[in-house]
């Protein structure tokens, strides 16, 4: 599938795991009205853009190391691992939005900080690592057949 692919889709996972899980967050938890909720996640979003790429980069990391795996990989396998590492991502950081978001209804500040700042420590440097031996062992035991 090559790099731009798998970049491309990480980007559109990712703007699914902050952008719509805010919103759905924002929405149904807190009941601010659709247009308001996107306002304030774009106003965040670029007020906090250092953190905005701290959540980005277990995205781009696991889209460098499929990338790198393909190489030697079956690309079925490496799609399998990409998909797997994507949708981990996708509902960790959908749960941590939720989790936020109900804590600020509570007025739990660390608790609301620490729920979304935490995830790309927690959850993505450890999908990041499990992706990273998927991809060793499918270029081990499924590897690419040299033309």
């Amino acid at each position: 599938m090559g790099l731009r692919v798998y970049l491309l889709v990480a980007v559109v996972v990712f703007f699914a795991a902050t952008t719509g899980a805010d919103l759905v967050a924002r929405t149904s938890i807190a009941g601010q009205p659709f247009v308001a909720a996107l306002q304030e996640h774009f106003y965040w979003a670029g007020v906090q853009l250092v953190s905005t790429m701290l959540l980005l980069a277990p995205f781009v990391a696991v889209a460098l190391v499929c990338a790198f795996a393909e190489r030697r990989a079956r690309t079925r396998s490496v799609v399998l691992i990409f998909a797997a590492a994507m949708l981990t991502l996708l509902y960790f950081y959908f749960q941590g939005h939720q989790a936020a978001e109900r804590a600020m209804l509570e007025k739990l500040w660390t608790a609301t900080t620490l729920s979304i700042g935490l995830l790309p420590f927690f959850i993505g440097i450890p999908v990041v690592l499990a992706a990273l031996v998927a991809g060793a062992l499918a270029a081990k035991f499924d590897r690419r057949v040299s033309a």
